[in-house]
């Protein structure tokens, strides 16, 4: 929407018989309780999510028995930046998974399902439609 369209808006609510009320800091007019009282963190703890920064965000979580939404938060809270898969993990990971193509694009001509294919090359339903979306590979989505 654009102002225009806001004031025509605007227009129509007011000439019938509404009343337009402008709040000049919604944060502070609508308060949120969960946001305004941050519990303290143990400084253990953030030292020692900052030891997981280059493994990331899931191995800090199953090594330091909290969630990864936790995790995130806290290192949100001190500025602590996770290591994200970079071009050259990914270059490689696509390189193992070429590998998988004309055997996938095989059983997908044969009319296998998505679990049967996943099952035989012994990977994940997930990661097969990943590399069929890919590399344009027609997966058949419903069992015979």
């Amino acid at each position: 929407m654009n102002a225009a369209e806001l004031q025509q808006a605007i227009a129509q609510f007011e000439s019938a018989g509404g009343r337009v009320q402008v709040v000049t800091d919604a944060v502070r007019a609508c308060p949120d309780h969960l946001l305004s009282a941050v519990p303290p963190v143990d400084a253990d703890l953030v030292e020692a999510i900052r030891g997981f920064t280059s493994a990331g965000v899931c191995t800090a979580a199953k090594a330091l028995g909290k969630s990864t939404r936790t995790i995130n938060y806290i290192a949100g809270l001190y500025g602590i930046k996770f290591a994200t898969t970079t071009d050259a993990t990914l270059e490689d990971r696509r390189k193992e998974e070429a590998k998988l193509v004309p055997c996938i694009r095989r059983m997908a001509k044969a009319g296998m399902t998505q679990v049967a294919i996943a099952d035989q090359i012994g990977i994940g339903r997930i990661v097969l439609r990943r590399i069929a979306r890919f590399h344009g590979i027609t997966l058949n989505s419903r069992a015979l």
